[in-house]
């Protein structure tokens, strides 16, 4: 009987380590899981980035469908996740105009569209202003687009206009099914966009942004961060003033908080989503969290090496 109690103690004890060890790698399989779905939406939403603005150094693009003109927009949140609207050339499909094109006009002839298809963006540049249009139809070498919105300023394309493919699309963080989830919406969440949101990445429920704006072109930006409008960097301290509309951002910085799928078992409250840019940290709750930041300098706008 004595032999029996050791055994049975013995017993418990290993599976005590072994349900211990169980639970470990569990939460260790969540918390990479989480860093593995966030890496891949950062990538694709650098990318994105990285060629906001394409042909026009200035930064202001007309969209002749949502009737807006900002390349790059950042809708910041100390309170939730900031949104993310940009125009960014989208596949290297680029071509020109083999015509005049303007306002008036609803079709482009151009010198090949043979990378082109219908229901694809491009954005008419002659490198000082640029316009993006819909493609609703290709006829040989003639792109049938929309009609311009009413607000559309007045413009004028010559022959040799660069035509590039692009995509004017928004990044948020949304909900589906209870979970917090990075979407995309491919042809941005303006009222004229006909395509849905799709989910990104399942678990990201923080997307923050920060932007580097050089006012006073020194290429140094150094960051203090301690106060509102202590640096050239915007949206990492709450009270910070938004840019102009103007202003030209050099770099913007992007930070992407992931939570695993699942709670850890128990009355668990270790862990909280980090305080990141201008957003503080959130109250103490179950799930591990990972987080991925990148900073992206903008290839295309003046305001960039």
């Amino acid at each position: 009987m004595i032999s029996l109690v050791l055994f049975s103690l013995a017993v418990a004890g290993v599976l005590s380590v072994a349900v211990s060890m169980v639970q470990g790698y569990k939460e260790q399989r969540q918390a990479i899981a989480a860093e593995t779905a966030v890496r891949v939406p950062m990538d694709f939403l650098t990318d994105a980035l990285r060629q906001a603005s394409p042909g026009v150094q200035s930064g202001q693009i007309w969209d002749n469908t949502t009737c807006t003109s900002e390349a790059l927009k950042i809708t910041n949140s100390s309170t939730g996740p900031d949104k993310i609207d940009v125009i960014y050339a989208s596949g290297g499909a680029f071509t020109s105009t083999k015509v005049t094109y303007t306002n008036a006009t609803t079709s482009i002839d151009v010198v090949d569209a043979s990378q082109l298809a219908a229901g694809d963006q491009v954005v008419i540049t002659n490198f000082t202003n640029g316009n993006l249009v819909k493609i609703n139809s290709i006829s040989g070498n003639t792109l049938n687009v929309s009609t311009p919105c009413s607000t559309t300023p007045a413009f004028t394309y010559d022959i040799g206009s660069l035509v590039i493919r692009a995509r004017h699309a928004t990044f948020f963080v949304g909900t589906l099914d209870g979970v917090p989830t990075l979407m995309f919406d491919p042809d941005t969440d303006n009222a004229a966009g006909t395509a849905a949101a799709e989910p990104l990445a399942e678990g990201v429920e923080d997307l923050q942004v920060a932007e580097w704006v050089d006012a006073n072109g020194d290429f140094i930006g150094t960051e203090v961060g301690a106060a509102a409008n202590d640096d050239e960097w915007v949206f990492n301290n709450s009270g910070d003033t938004a840019p102009a509309i103007t202003a030209i951002p050099r770099a913007v910085r992007v930070t992407l908080v992931a939570r695993a799928a699942q709670p850890l078992q128990g009355n668990v409250t270790l862990y909280q989503r980090p305080a990141v840019e201008d957003r503080p940290a959130g109250t103490a709750d179950a799930y591990k969290r990972r987080v991925l930041r990148a900073r992206i300098e903008l290839r295309n706008t003046s305001g960039s090496p």
